[in-house]
């Protein structure tokens, strides 16, 4: 008897369960996600992708012509790289929205080589945010303690940290591979089997690892640009006002604007990557305390139209550096007209002090 009444408490319970989650309403449907992503990756997002990628290209020509003998040149190359990576792993999901690409007869299925593809977009994308750390840090140091940065910051010590971060951030995103495997699915629709992928029995507590790993690195990595870039402008701002309170001689004004260009460049490097940056940690953060934010959860096409849009941030931060570079670097103007073979008169111009 007493075995009859805890299976009917069970079933009430569970009953009560399927109510509750009946009752709850789908914030965005299957319908209006596909036309919004239609808008944001066939339109602006496919656009600043290509011009990323091409940006990317020049950034890499125009370091590789200067020499990669300083850190700054060694971080900035690896920076290029793996914004180039991220951008061309990024550029197949937003292709693939394309109405012309989606009326192919392709031999696989699309949404599993988008996720395969967005995976590796992560990766390329977490070694960009542990380089803009690295680059932070490196001057956060040169202002507070500028005789032992040469000693700590060597090129040799900046390459072997590039390796590493590629090492560690393929590894935090192995988890994620390992749950899937290759395999035939076949397509009522097609009426033919295509080459896709298929998840392993349990793959949701090796995911929830991955999960919290690849949520907590980006969030790490991102406060430490924050601090440093906090920490540079206010020592730079502290040390051009005694240079100006101290003495008021042409060479040293000289000095305290050129440390005002400096918080200048490092203060719109560092708003760029908080500004596109800033929405996916916010976003990562809640995604770790709402289980329903999930890939496969209750509010996926919430999470699918999120990723989206960050996925757009991350593409502009990638792709607006080269601007940066021509507009307050003179030896980075000269390369790259020295590269895009303009004429001699026009590289003169250049390199005039503006």
């Amino acid at each position: 008897m007493s075995n009859t009444n805890l299976t009917k408490l069970a079933n009430g319970e569970n009953h009560k369960h399927l109510m509750n989650t009946s009752t709850r309403q789908v914030l965005l449907a299957d319908e209006a996600l596909y036309y919004f992503l239609l808008v944001n990756l066939w339109g602006p997002a496919l656009a600043v992708c290509i011009l990323g990628i091409f940006t990317n290209i020049l950034n890499i020509i125009v370091f590789s012509k200067q020499g990669l003998r300083d850190t700054v040149n060694i971080s900035l190359f690896g920076l290029a790289t793996s914004d180039l990576g991220s951008l061309i792993t990024l550029l197949y999901a937003n292709i693939s929205f394309m109405p012309a690409f989606m009326a192919l007869d392709l031999p696989f299925v699309g949404s599993d080589v988008m996720y395969i593809s967005t995976l590796c977009h992560l990766i390329f994308t977490r070694v960009s945010t542990w380089i803009t750390a690295y680059i932070t840090l490196e001057r956060c140091l040169c202002v507070t303690a500028p005789l032992r940065v040469k000693n700590l910051f060597t090129p040799k010590r900046t390459v072997l940290y590039l390796i590493v971060v590629y090492v560690l951030m393929i590894a935090s995103a192995c988890p994620m591979f390992y749950t899937t495997r290759p395999a035939k699915i076949f397509n009522p629709l097609k009426n033919r089997t295509l080459f896709g992928i298929s998840f392993i029995e349990d793959r949701n507590k090796i995911e929830a690892i991955g999960f919290m790993t690849n949520n907590t690195i980006p969030t790490l990595a991102f406060c430490t640009v924050a601090i440093c870039t906090a920490i540079l402008v206010s020592t730079l701002r502290k040390k051009s006002k005694w240079r100006r309170k101290t003495t008021t001689s042409t060479a040293n004004t000289v000095v305290a604007d050129r440390d005002g260009k400096v918080v200048k460049i490092v203060v719109l490097i560092s708003t760029v990557f908080i500004i596109c940056y800033l929405p996916g940690t916010a976003v990562f953060v809640y995604m770790m305390l709402d289980s329903d934010l999930r890939i496969d959860g209750f509010h996926k096409n919430i999470v699918i139209a999120v990723f989206s849009v960050l996925f757009h941030l991350e593409s502009i931060n990638a792709g607006v550096n080269i601007f940066i570079y021509l507009s307050m670097s003179s030896k980075y103007r000269v390369t790259f007209m020295y590269v895009m073979c303009f004429k001699c008169d026009t590289v003169s111009w250049w390199k005039r002090p503006k």
